[in-house]
């Protein structure tokens, strides 16, 4: 029989383990996009939501600790500092970034409800395909730098596209175009 803080630490490190497992193969658990009135609604994938809450609940933990710490010495402690301060830097930081619905309707595509990020049709330049490490999407390209990203451990990023290219046409480059092009500039620079 193993003490209890080996064992505890032999047990968060299973579920963290099974936690990021999760996260990383992301399914759909059948969030599909759902109709609206004049468009469809596609919702944040559940896995995307349980790492922003742990990391929410990491950085209060963090700071409700430090806090702890400072209190209960009565002198400075460095570790009470040190979880406080990554603590207070977490929260804000996973607020601001907060994954929120994407919108299809008559006008455009938008996130959530802020109205500044929305891509009207008019501003609508290209789509393309991307891929970074485990993460892959589609980078939705508008006038004036204007870009939306949805990456496919937040959202179905293939129902988006399906969607996006029944609504609109609009020239849209996967990674094969990509590729094709970098090997085409990779072969004249090395004549």
């Amino acid at each position: 029989m193993q003490p209890w803080p080996e064992k505890m630490i032999a047990i968060g490190m299973i579920v963290a383990g099974a936690i990021g497992l999760l996260v990383l193969i992301a399914p759909t658990f059948g969030v599909k996009p759902k109709p609206t009135a004049d468009g469809w609604r596609f919702a944040v994938k559940p896995t995307c939501l349980l790492l922003y809450y742990l990391v929410l609940a990491g950085g209060i933990s963090g700071a409700a600790f430090g806090a702890g710490q400072l209190l209960a010495s009565g002198t400075p402690s460095w570790i009470g500092w040190a979880s406080f301060g990554i603590g207070f830097f977490l929260v804000p930081v996973v607020l601001a970034d907060w994954p929120e619905p994407l919108f299809l309707d008559r006008e455009g595509l938008l996130e959530g409800g802020c109205a500044s990020s929305r891509i009207r049709w008019q501003e609508l330049k290209h789509v393309r395909e991307y891929r970074i490490r485990y993460d892959r999407g589609v980078v939705i390209q508008g006038v004036g730098g204007k870009q939306l990203v949805v990456a496919d451990i937040a959202y179905d990023s293939d129902a988006v596209l399906d969607c996006l290219l029944l609504w609109r046409p609009v020239p849209y480059y996967s990674l094969k175009d990509e590729m094709s092009q970098l090997s085409i500039l990779s072969d004249n620079q090395s004549r």
